[in-house]
């Protein structure tokens, strides 16, 4: 019987529908042709691996096709060194060196390069920080037809420098008239506000800010950096109510952002108007954020997004939430080592940490690394300790490391910490009834068990488990068979049911006319449940088909059983098949 257990949290989906027309700025991958045959051996001549031009092209053709970054990066630039000539490697060599946050080495491949997207991007964007605004402005005019993210940008970086040199009007004027496309509209008005906090009167950037304004459907990541932005102007404009209020807003359709408000008030504080270096990276949190709902609509690859994020972070490595968001990114690329290590530099005292923290555990999650995730966990209870989700999850790890009683502790401390409803106390019971069960507390198990039934009597998942558990502990085997088969009428295709149903049927009836079919539509749904196997093998044995019973076992202990399935099975095949009562008590 497989218990599916987990606590129901809301995962923040970073996506911001602004321009479908960007989906052009995706650089396509490369596959290099077969390498030629290789001369006989002996007129080979000896080559060291480092040197071998084929062998770095296959291997950067692998890495990138894998969607391993730095792998792909390391290749490349062996590849680069030892052929220079060829474009289109550079253009691989640019991506994956701005990919991976290698800032002077892509704005070297850039400079080699023709005036395309990425590279007139990464060239712009470089003379920012440097305030070289002549080298900017001919970075942008060299070519007249600009890619999707140039066109977006340009505006944004000519206003920023005009502002530096002092002409905010002239800075205003460049972003009111990008401004006329309404799908970019509130891009170029947030950073109209932030050029315009450079006035001496603020009623201009209070104007601004309210039109570029924070909606409950923009994503969880632009809601942040809007109230961040707009509540430190306020702060600094003395008012402190309409500060914290615009911090509070972020509540409103986001549980996730309850972690942040408190922090993010505690920190308010008056700023200075912003760099040019400091919006340069907002607007490239903002590209990423657009690519990003292009990424998820049509399913390419993430390249544009990480760039971008890693832009904002070379301007601003303080800017967190773009650090967070590009650590997500590297999270659905499967790329955890990654997005663990940019989240490695957000301090435990960032008013952003919860959020990170929050993130780092999806990441450990997606390993499916146990140690990896209660570390994760432990850090971020370390910061939120009564934090019921977080307990709730980290329960869940120790239970399945063997840590039983440990667990037991946590989803303690979660059934306390958690609000007394129905819906969130019964999922803990359950998770507590598993755990107390393994540690051999049945006392504590039979309570939890038949509390989560009271307070959820047509949840499949706790009519399975208790079913299933008083069958197994011989405990009012008939209501524990009526369980379970409400269980399967409510969820009748589910195989962990299915199997718990069927050994009751074998178990406590010997009805193998019913239990047979069932458990091998169960075994069908889930080929490589040793548990099921097990089963199935038990009904084929008194059936008087010993062979496929013997075969069944045996392909169960192929499949990683726990530790009692394996004893079992092991008996089964070394002492003459199962003994169930039900089928010997005649005997």
């Amino acid at each position: 019987m497989q218990i599916t257990r987990g606590w129901p949290r809301s995962i923040p989906v970073f996506s911001y529908s602004l321009r479908a027309g960007l989906s052009a700025v995706l650089l396509a991958g490369v596959l290099f042709p077969p390498a030629s045959a290789a001369p006989a051996p002996e007129v080979l001549p000896a080559i060291s691996p480092d040197k071998s031009l084929t062998g770095w092209l296959l291997a950067s053709s692998v890495m990138m096709q894998r969607g391993e970054i730095d792998a792909a990066h390391d290749a490349l630039s062996h590849v680069l060194a030892l052929s220079s000539r060829d474009l289109k490697l550079h253009e691989d060599g640019l991506r994956y060196a701005a990919m991976t946050g290698h800032e002077d080495e892509a704005v070297a491949l850039a400079k080699t390069l023709p005036a395309s997207d990425i590279a007139t991007l990464v060239l712009a964007q470089n003379a920012v920080p440097r305030k070289a605004w002549t080298e900017m402005r001919q970075t942008l005019s060299r070519n007249s037809h600009h890619g999707p993210l140039v066109s977006v940008s340009a505006p944004v970086l000519l206003a920023w420098a005009q502002a530096e040199e002092g002409h905010v009007d002239q800075a205003l004027s460049t972003l009111n008239a990008a401004a006329v496309f309404a799908p970019t509209r509130r891009l170029y008005q947030l950073h109209a506000a932030l050029i315009a906090e450079r006035l001496p009167t603020p009623h201009q950037a209070q104007s601004f800010y309210q039109k570029a304004g924070s909606s409950p459907d923009d994503p969880l990541t632009l809601q942040v950096l809007y109230a961040q932005l707009y509540g430190g102007w306020l702060e600094g404009q003395e008012q402190h109510p309409a500060a914290r209020d615009a911090i509070a807003a972020l509540g409103v359709s986001s549980p996730l952002a309850s972690m942040i408000i408190g922090p993010l008030q505690h920190n308010l504080r008056k700023r200075p108007p912003l760099s040019a270096a400091q919006g340069a990276a907002i607007l490239n949190l903002q590209l990423g954020l657009m690519i990003t709902d292009i990424i998820q609509q049509e399913g390419i690859p993430r390249d544009p997004a990480i760039i971008t994020l890693q832009q904002a972070l070379y301007l601003d490595p303080s800017l967190t939430v773009a650090r967070i968001f590009l650590a997500d990114t590297f999270r659905e690329g499967n790329q955890i080592p990654k997005g663990l290590d940019v989240l490695e530099h957000v301090s435990n005292t960032d008013p952003l940490a919860a959020l990170a923290a929050q993130e780092r555990v999806n990441l450990a999650s997606r390993s499916h690394d146990l140690p990896m995730q209660a570390d994760a966990l432990n850090r971020a209870l370390a910061l939120l300790p009564d934090n019921p989700e977080f307990l709730v999850q980290l329960a869940e790890v120790q239970d399945q490391m063997g840590h039983h009683a440990d667990a037991i502790t946590l989803y303690t401390k979660a059934l306390k910490a958690s609000p007394p409803r129905k819906e969130i106390a019964w999922p803990i019971l359950l998770g507590r009834a598993m755990a107390a069960q393994e540690n051999g507390n049945w006392a504590m198990m039979q309570d939890d068990m038949h509390h989560a039934l009271e307070l959820a009597p047509d949840q499949p998942e706790v009519l399975n488990f208790v079913g299933y558990a008083s069958i197994e502990h011989d405990l009012d085997q008939e209501h524990a068979l009526q369980l379970l088969k409400r269980a399967l009428e409510l969820q009748p295709n589910d195989p962990s049911i299915q199997d718990s149903y069927a050994w009751a049927l074998l178990k406590h009836k010997g009805d193998l006319k019913t239990a047979l079919p069932i458990l091998i539509q169960a075994a069908e749904h889930a080929s490589s449940d040793a548990e099921i196997g097990y089963h199935l093998g038990v009904a084929y044995w008194y059936l008087g088909r010993h062979t496929e019973a013997q075969d069944q076992w045996n392909q169960s202990l192929d499949d990683n059983p726990q530790p009692q399935d394996r004893t079992l099975i092991l008996n089964a095949l070394q002492q003459g098949g199962p003994h169930l009562k039900a089928f010997e008590q005649d005997k």
